[in-house]
């Protein structure tokens, strides 16, 4: 009776465990999952690893099991009693097992609200999800509002365990709360079928090692309009992965994005990426994911290949011609105009909807990306419920055409068809090494989807000192979710960097600007940027940054500025001085009642000094005097300030 009872402990446990995979792709938060199998070992007397699987079994209340979820688990209910029947195990036991499974969905079927406690499981903090509250999305981890004070590793750094074990340290010193790095198809699967986690698993186990969240780029199918990163398997069979073709039929290095043995390769991959970080992050350390990196092609308005040739001379999708024409008002104008200008049809070639030009040849290219990169973003959701989001290799200006920047990208110029054709992509993303900063990220800000910029500061164009007035700015003036220089590890950014300074204020003020951006309680601006504000009201009181002071010309002012109650705001950067009115018609006057220079400890302002005399004034540095020499660029306030009108 022992040995059966062994052999029926070994199968149940196995079926539990086919159970985990039946609620992955059913419901990736796997509540019902954990209410199964937890009754499953108990019975049965083995352990089962379930709670590495489980990251938000509380949002699981809310969701009713689907007939086909169902059907699958009574199928496996049966199959548990019939081996249990057939190795001649008590009746009762069987019983007990089949009505435990059946109270399990029970209680997940109305809502139950309670969970089995034990000190043997720990329970992991909820996944990442971005909320939108009063029109304002923004992305939460453990159940908070959290700003992504990020860095973006070069590219190369992560395919090494080795290269990375000095860079971890240097990264968490610099205060980045949350590091971006790659995972590549070429080394993920090298050979088709054979995948080495070795990359992933090293990863995430070190950025938990160092208090560091991650957002892990996929660079599957493209990186920056090419195909470089595939592996070699792929690039070399081009009849099974067939490239996309400029105009003179000359052959281009990016692999197709109509092609479905290209999209089936790399979703494979893809989704053995997700599996195995649900496998082993256990600490919810990944918060997001890109998928793919600047997708587009370079060199080309459009792919001119047969096959999309013929596609490009079908019918315009009916869902994008109803998305069209049910946002009117919501769209870009390179988007309505064209439609609104071919007479708004309902049906229509590309060029019959939208025109003969190179802006149709990139809508077209940016609904097939587009649909590409939401079947990889909703596979891997259904594994693992992350946060995506794609990037843009942003489009330049004047008279230049799609090509020049990767076309069909996500860049501002094709949000709407992105938009309309990857609903499961949460955030087009501005890459923005632009030297117009503010326009770019403004271009970004379209309909709801929220700022995150994942790359800015190019170093190859010299900008080494630009990060600090470049994130306060996004996060006061766009309520942005994220801001990430690119390169964190390139010795541009060393130990005394002023991102170092910058990072820290940041993380210090995050709880007090998560919360200002929601109640419109917050504002930023940056010197030299059209888009900066010269004056802005928050509350009864107009604020007028002033840059001119003092200074190494190298050092740009910058701020932000967060009101914490009526006559009290939070004012932090560095190099201006800002002045400050009433915008009180009652009460046209106002007065600075006092100025103090600290911090927030666990939530609680701690004074460092009080200001006044010489150095009274809104001053960042709050320096006596206006001297070149006193105006460094991480010496970055910050200050409590209390205003009043009469």
């Amino acid at each position: 009776m022992t040995k059966d009872r062994n052999n029926a402990q070994c199968i149940v446990c196995n079926i539990a465990k086919r159970i985990i995979v039946v609620c992955k792709v059913h419901h990736p938060n796997q509540f019902y999952c954990i209410l199964i199998v937890c009754s499953l070992q108990s019975l049965s007397g083995h352990v089962v690893n379930v709670m590495s699987h489980s990251k938000k079994y509380s949002e699981c209340m809310q969701i009713i099991p689907n007939e086909s979820f169902l059907l699958t688990l009574r199928l496996l209910c049966l199959e548990t009693a019939n081996t249990i029947i057939k190795i001649n195990i008590m009746k009762r036991i069987q019983l007990s097992i089949v009505f435990t499974l059946l109270v399990g969905l029970l209680m997940a079927r109305n809502n139950a609200n309670n969970f089995l406690k034990s000190d043997d499981l720990t329970i992991s903090s909820t996944l990442p999800i971005i909320k939108e509250t009063k029109g304002l999305k923004q992305l939460y981890v453990n159940n908070e509002p959290f700003l992504i004070i990020g860095a973006e590793l070069l590219n190369s750094s992560a395919s090494s365990i080795e290269y990375m074990k000095d860079s971890w340290a240097h990264i968490k010193s610099l205060n980045v709360n949350t590091v971006y790095l790659t995972i590549t198809w070429q080394q993920l699967e090298p050979e088709e079928g054979t995948f080495d986690y070795s990359l992933i698993d090293s990863h995430i186990k070190s950025a938990y090692q160092n208090n560091l969240k991650l957002v892990i780029l996929w660079f599957g199918s493209w990186k920056n309009g090419e195909s470089n990163y595939t592996p070699d398997w792929v690039k070399t069979d081009m009849k099974r992965f067939p490239r996309m073709l400029f105009k003179d039929r000359k052959i281009s290095n990016a692999i197709s994005n109509i092609d479905r043995n290209c999209l089936n390769a790399d979703l494979k991959a893809y989704k053995k990426l997700m599996e195995r970080i649900a496998q082993v992050d256990k600490h919810g350390t990944v918060i997001m994911m890109q998928v793919e990196n600047e997708v587009g092609l370079l060199g080309s308005t459009r792919d001119f290949s047969t096959v999309a040739t013929k596609l490009f001379e079908q019918q315009v999708p009916r869902e994008l011609i109803k998305y069209i024409s049910n946002n009117p008002t919501k769209l870009k104008p390179n988007i309505s105009a064209p439609y609104i200008n071919n007479g708004s049809k309902s049906q229509g070639t590309w060029e019959e909807v939208f025109g003969k030009s190179p802006n149709t040849d990139e809508i077209f290219m940016a609904w097939n990306y587009a649909n590409y990169v939401n079947e990889l973003a909703k596979a891997g959701k259904a594994i693992y419920n992350l946060p995506t989001y794609v990037n843009a290799w942003d489009a330049s200006g004047g008279n230049l055409i799609a090509g020049v920047w990767p076309s069909g990208g996500p860049n501002y110029l094709m949000l709407d068809i992105w938009q309309a054709g990857a609903p499961a992509i949460d955030i087009l993303a501005n890459d923005n090494y632009s030297p117009t900063f503010g326009l770019s990220a403004a271009n970004f800000v379209h309909n709801k989807n929220p700022l995150l910029v994942p790359e800015a500061c190019a170093i190859w164009m010299n900008d080494t000192i630009s990060a600090a007035p470049k994130a306060f700015f996004c996060f006061g003036h766009f309520k942005a979710m994220g801001f990430s220089p690119f390169g964190i590890d390139h010795h541009t950014y060393h130990s005394n960097h002023s991102i170092k300074k910058a990072y820290g204020v940041l993380e210090n003020l995050r709880p007090l600007i998560t919360k200002a951006q929601v109640e419109d309680r917050i504002n930023g601006f940056m010197e030299g940027d059209n888009a900066s504000p010269a004056s802005f009201q928050l509350g009864s009181f107009i604020f007028k940054p002033d840059y001119d002071l003092q200074k190494n010309s190298l050092i740009k002012g910058y701020g932000l500025i967060i009101q914490i109650s009526e006559y009290e705001f939070i004012v932090s950067g560095n190099a201006c001085h800002i002045g400050y009115e009433s915008a009180d018609s009652r009460k046209p006057n106002c007065q600075l009642l006092s100025v103090e220079e600290g911090k927030f400890v666990n939530g609680k302002w701690v004074k460092k000094r009080t200001i006044n005399g010489d150095e009274f004034g809104i001053k960042l540095p709050p320096n006596p005097y206006n001297i070149a020499s006193d105006v460094y660029l991480d010496d970055i306030s910050v200050l409590k300030v209390k205003l009043f009108k009469y």
